[in-house]
């Protein structure tokens, strides 16, 4: 091999292993840059993590913003749950998710999941739906005081100190509570109407509960006929015709035969306001003369007003016994002023919150209105008889007492004709409730009265009637729906009010709510009913 061919072999053989050489050093470079790349690769995907939600409580369907890094841009590559239920995503970025929280999750920390990769949050407090307020049912739906009433519905506290039940404003009791079960007891004197359940700021009503009134008759005092200071039964009337109640429950006693006004403490101690001997005699305390009052009102000015009935005049009578004349003289018609006036045997008067006086003159079949400055005027009725119409054209039958609503309207006692009479204040005259002679109750012309020689009103605007013959004390109510309330035959017997007995009851007043006084004439008794 001469020099040239060996030179050409290590020329080939030094190209070949250069060549390998750079290959390899190509190689190496490749490799290097490709495990760089996939390093860089993988640096750009972020780390899972999770920065804050917003906001942190809510009840089902509440949208909640997770703020974070690592999550992915399609809503199906992420996993989210709560307490193991899957919260729908509505949104995602790679920053942000929006997610809807399930009904009935519960409290806990948010779950979320991406490639196998997994965060939580902050805990998240899940709040319950409220229920409505509602109430479906009350059983039983009727009763009297102290009737236990289940009501059922939605949204009731959970404890009794929780709920606020009323009927008709009264406060009843809660024994019982749950979420959607009350057990209530009705209280005395509640009336009818829905009941009514408050729980924080909300309020739901029920149907009607449809009250139950009791009433039981009792003595105030009095016990046989005579005359007697006293309390209770030690006291002594002779046959006392009315009754009137100041607003402290003192009673005034309009004591017929023994000529005297009679004062009584509400808990039963009977004196001598004014009067002694028969006759006609102003002065103070027996030092003054009555014949035969029937009528006795309060009036607004705190004094008392007495229809002197066979003197046929309107007395006045201070609180502390001193008695002058209102108005009236002799016996006559005469519309006037003061004594200036006539009336016929007056025997009813009654008081409005103005100071005005409403008299039931009796033997003038008419009734009278005396202005606080005594100026006497006749509202209605003309001559005896039964007519309907305004002022003179009405006529009544020997009306006996009268009682004035807030609205100024009068209600007539119009004995002979058995009728419960009405007056507006313009003196239109019209039948409220009865007709012929009888015993019945109901609406209107359906009722019947016996000789009814009183009326009174109480607050809640009910007529209470002394159905003097019938032996019974009945109310209208503001419907017009009468109905009997205590008395049964004639005789005395407190108790039970449907089985009591009365004798000849003539006077009625309304005392504190829940409570009415009656005149039992001849009784010569001063009886009280307690309704609740």
């Amino acid at each position: 091999m001469n020099n040239r061919t060996q030179r050409l072999r290590e020329g080939v053989s030094l190209r070949f292993h250069v060549g390998r050489f750079l290959n390899a050093l190509l190689m190496i470079s490749a490799l290097t840059w490709l495990s760089t790349s996939c390093d860089d690769e993988k640096d750009e995907t972020p780390q899972l993590t999770i920065t804050s939600i917003s906001p942190d409580s809510g009840g089902e369907g509440t949208e909640v913003s997770i703020n974070g890094t690592g999550f992915s841009k399609s809503t199906a590559e992420n996993n989210v749950t709560l307490n193991g239920k899957a919260c729908p995503v509505v949104t995602a970025t790679e920053t942000l998710l929006k997610i809807r929280i399930p009904a009935d999750a519960g409290s806990g920390k948010i779950v979320v999941t991406v490639r196998g990769v997994s965060a939580q949050t902050t805990t998240f407090t899940f709040l319950p739906a409220t229920p409505v307020l509602a109430i479906t049912s009350i059983a039983p739906a009727t009763g009297p005081k102290n009737t236990s009433v289940v009501i059922t519905g939605t949204g009731f506290g959970a404890t009794p100190g929780e709920n606020t039940v009323t009927l008709n404003g009264k406060n009843v009791t809660v024994t019982n509570a749950s979420a959607t079960q009350l057990s209530v007891t009705i209280p005395a004197g509640a009336g009818s109407g829905a009941i009514r359940v408050a729980v924080g700021d909300n309020t739901a009503e029920s149907q009607n509960f449809e009250f139950v009134f009791t009433a039981t008759v009792g003595t105030l005092a009095g016990s046989t006929y005579g005359y007697a200071e006293g309390t209770g039964a030690a006291a002594q009337f002779a046959q006392p015709y009315n009754v009137a109640v100041d607003d402290d429950g003192n009673v005034y006693v309009a004591d017929t035969d023994n000529h005297r006004i009679r004062k009584i403490t509400p808990t039963g101690e009977t004196t001598t306001l004014a009067g002694g001997t028969k006759g006609d005699a102003n002065g103070t305390g027996s030092d003054a003369q009555f014949n035969y009052p029937y009528g006795v009102a309060v009036g607004s000015d705190g004094n008392i007003y007495v229809a002197d009935t066979h003197n046929h005049r309107v007395r006045k009578v201070t609180p502390e016994g001193v008695v002058s004349t209102f108005a009236g003289s002799t016996g006559g018609y005469h519309d006037a002023t003061g004594t200036d006036a006539q009336f016929y045997y007056l025997t009813g008067i009654t008081a409005d919150q103005h100071g005005n006086f409403y008299v039931a003159d009796k033997d003038n079949h008419k009734i009278r209105k005396i202005t606080s400055a005594g100026v006497v005027t006749t509202l209605a009725g003309g001559s005896s008889g039964y007519a309907e119409g305004n002022g003179p054209a009405a006529q009544f039958n020997s009306p006996y007492n009268v009682a004035v609503d807030d609205a100024g309207n009068v209600y007539v006692a119009d004995a002979n004709n058995h009728r419960i009479r009405k007056i507006t204040p313009e003196g239109e005259v019209t039948t409220l409730a009865g007709g012929e002679q009888g015993d019945a109750v109901g609406t209107g012309a359906e009722a019947r009265f016996y000789y009814p020689y009183a009326i009174a009103i109480d607050g809640n605007g009910d007529l209470f009637v002394a159905d003097t013959f019938n032996q019974k004390v009945k109310k209208i109510d503001t419907d017009g729906q009468v109905t009997n309330l205590a008395g049964s035959t004639n005789g005395y017997l407190d108790g039970d009010a449907s089985a009591a007995q009365f004798n000849y009851p003539t006077g009625i007043a309304a005392g504190a709510p829940g409570t009415i006084i009656v005149s039992d004439k001849d009784g010569h008794k001063i009886r009280i009913i307690t309704v609740d």
